[in-house]
């Protein structure tokens, strides 16, 4: 009688383990279906703004300097790369005088003196 009395404890207990791991399992889906559900809805935001005028026509913007006829746009970057592109440095006076005496001299020069002026340059 006491084997048959642990037996059934045995299976009621295996049973209601089993109905536990079943319903845990449950939980973890509905949370996963939940949380995919959300990063659905978020993807089809991101799509749909992504594929409206005003997105496209921003990306046109920014990208391809296009604006309207009565729109100012400014163009925000950082002071590195603004120096970049703005500080150049001042060429020396003597520089400058030496390439417009080349340059005049070069006008006066036949095409077969240019070309000897520019091969001799890259011999040297």
């Amino acid at each position: 009688m006491i084997w048959i009395l642990l037996y059934t404890v045995y299976l009621i207990l295996s049973f209601t383990y089993k109905e536990y791991n079943i319903n845990s399992h449950i939980e973890y889906i509905s949370d996963l279906n939940k949380n995919i559900k959300e990063k659905i809805d978020e993807a089809e935001k991101i799509i749909k703004y992504k594929s409206s005028l005003a997105y496209k026509n921003k990306i046109l913007k920014e990208q391809q300097s296009f604006k309207n006829k009565w729109e100012k746009v400014i163009y925000l970057t950082t002071e590195k790369i603004y120096n970049k592109f703005t500080l150049e440095e001042v060429p020396k006076i003597e520089d400058q005088i030496d390439k417009v005496v080349e340059d005049n001299t070069l006008k006066d020069f036949s095409i077969f003196e240019k070309w000897l002026n520019l091969l001799y340059k890259k011999n040297n």
